[in-house]
């Protein structure tokens, strides 16, 4: 009967930790036009989802580089912040997040919001981050990667 107990508490265990898993996965899908493997925001205003699930796909998911270029306005050039923000960890689970909120401001093909980094035992890092409309495509700006660059302290040349 003891036996019986543990194996239920373990299953139990798995299943919540699959429920989780699998609730998180959802709420980080890319909610704009994407083949798998990429994320794109192509509609004419983005959306805070979409801006959030962007920043997501870029600093916490191991996508290629390629797929990630395509969401920078620096393209290849600034894809090393983000391969670098990956492989550090310090703001993707379990250690941090990030969300994007507003206040928002839309003027053509520029679009802002404000991210909120977090990592544990570190004071919250708050700016606001700039968007640029280019070729259909919202890119995250190359001042908004400098500032990121500047605010987490990472030793790279913002030449992008």
């Amino acid at each position: 009967m003891k036996i019986r107990t543990i194996v239920a508490g373990v299953l139990s265990t798995v299943a919540t930790v699959v429920t989780i898993t699998t609730a998180a996965a959802v709420v980080h899908a890319p909610v704009a036009s994407a083949a798998p493997g990429e994320f794109l925001i192509t509609r004419k205003v983005p959306t805070l989802a979409d801006l959030d699930a962007q920043v997501a796909f870029l600093i916490e998911t191991p996508a290629s580089d390629e797929a990630k270029a395509a969401n920078m306005e620096g393209g290849m050039r600034a894809v090393v912040v983000a391969r670098t923000l990956y492989n550090i960890g310090l703001y993707r689970a379990p250690r941090g997040s990030n969300e994007i909120t507003g206040p928002e401001t839309h003027d053509g093909d520029v679009h802002t919001a404000m991210l909120r980094s977090k990592t544990a035992g570190q004071p919250d890092l708050v700016a606001r981050v700039v968007w640029k409309r280019i070729d259909g495509v919202w890119k995250l700006s190359n001042s908004s990667v400098c500032e990121g660059v500047k605010a987490v302290g990472l030793a790279m040349a913002c030449d992008f």
